[in-house]
């Protein structure tokens, strides 16, 4: 009898475990299948299709933002099926916020709307020279130093962190490594009090500069106040502005994102192609050219991209053939191109997008993507270092660019939708 009761228990535990188990798989794909956030045209309806076979009932405070289902009659309250059509249309432009309950009983999630003008970007496609100048002197880690008696220390351990920007030494304000050095040299060794950024907060640490063998003084620490490279410019827009790269710029050393205060975009030659392989990301190799005149400030180095406006040479350099962009719900698996200049000529080659994110659990992971393009596989292997932000197009519509290479497979990668690179302009 207590064997029959003691199994009797263990299934019901599975059965539980089991339910628990198969809502938590359930969830995860709804989740990652309706947005959490989706844009519409102000007047326009927008058409929907989550390809869910569930019931739901949708619903938004705001008596401007209005759905339609299978009763064709708007309103701003709906049940309907998640396997069929609906659209949702405002004459209010903003964010609003629409509820989702599924079965008309449990919240499931809330979506951000935003409604915006129609919108038209000019598709760009080519490499551009970057370089910024970080907001503040960027602490890559500490060192050892021997002093003048022969002795290894490492003055700044524990004291300063890595990605720590140094703003100040002794209440003066400082902008580069070389106004770091002489303000520690010129201490002759007596304490200096820096002031320090770090995640967001300002503190200050007091250091004792370690005089050298060759009489100099040291604090024993490698910093950074400035970063180039190179990168795909996306988009210009209409009124003068740019994004590019789909990614933002991170430190090569400490890995996060860099804090700038300024940003410049400069004319650049790629002089060679290195193919990616499998556990090896290939990349273009190239020389920035300084002394040309600059094409851009940069005023933004977001996690969605780099954004600034862009000088009169590199709007000519974009053209002026704009086009719409295509919002997440419109984006669809298959066919789509790329649009890049690897090798001197600006083209637009063909990929396929295999699966479409539309959580925002990983903005710069909205689709994934893989080139299927003869020719550029030819000429890269697929996706390489340099490519990112190459605007990617479908039914003749920007939709998104090309942020990510996958490390074991260079035809395949993950791109960003073009709607979050717009919010930052």
């Amino acid at each position: 009898m207590k064997a029959k009761l003691w199994y009797r228990r263990i299934l019901i535990m599975i059965a539980v475990a089991a339910s628990l188990y198969t809502g938590y798989v359930i969830y995860s794909y709804v989740n990652r299948t309706i947005p959490d956030k989706i844009h519409v045209v102000v007047h326009e309806q927008e058409e929907f299709n989550f390809h869910l076979p569930l019931s739901a009932q949708i619903s938004c405070e705001d008596r401007q933002v209005s759905f339609c289902g299978e009763s064709n009659i708007p309103q701003n309250e709906i049940t309907l099926n998640l396997n069929h059509s609906f659209t949702i249309q405002s004459s209010n432009m903003g964010t609003h916020q629409i509820s989702m309950k599924l079965f008309g009983i449990f919240p499931i999630k809330d979506i951000e709307v935003s409604v915006i003008e129609e919108t038209q970007v000019i598709p760009c496609g080519f490499p551009i020279g970057i370089y910024l100048e970080t907001d503040g002197i960027l602490v890559i880690g500490s060192a050892k130093v021997v002093d003048d008696g022969g002795n290894i220390v490492e003055p700044a351990y524990a004291l300063l962190k890595s990605g720590d920007y140094i703003e100040e030494v002794n209440g003066v304000a400082i902008t580069s490594k070389e106004e770091l050095i002489r303000a520690i040299d010129e201490s002759g060794g007596a304490d200096i009090l820096l002031t320090v950024r770090r995640n967001g907060e300002r503190i200050r640490v007091s250091l004792s500069p370690v005089k050298t063998g060759d009489g100099d003084y040291k604090l024993g620490v490698w910093v950074r106040d400035d970063a180039q490279g190179i990168g795909t410019l996306t988009f210009v827009t209409t009124d003068g502005r740019f994004g590019a790269l789909g990614h933002g710029v991170s430190d090569v050393d400490t890995g996060s994102l860099l804090d700038i205060s300024d940003g410049k975009l400069y004319e650049t030659k790629i002089l060679s192609i290195i193919k990616g392989e499998a556990g090896a990301p290939g990349g273009l190799s190239g020389i920035i050219n300084y002394e040309s005149s600059e094409l851009g400030r940069i005023e933004e180095n977001s996690g969605q991209g780099i954004f600034g406006t862009a000088e009169n040479e590199l709007i000519r350099m974009a053209g002026y053939e704009s086009m719409e962009i295509g919002f997440r719900q419109e984006v669809e698996a298959g066919a789509a191109y790329v649009r890049c200049k690897v090798d001197g000529t600006l083209k637009d080659y063909e990929i396929r997008i295999n699966k479409i994110n539309h959580s925002s659990d990983n903005l710069n992971k909205g689709m994934e993507i893989c080139i299927v393009d003869e020719e550029l596989l030819s000429k890269t292997n697929g996706i390489v270092q340099g490519m990112s932000g190459s605007p990617i197009i479908q039914n003749g519509k920007v939709i998104g660019a090309v942020t990510h290479v996958f490390v074991n497979d260079s035809t395949k990668g993950y791109g960003i939708f073009i709607e979050e690179m717009l919010a930052h302009n």
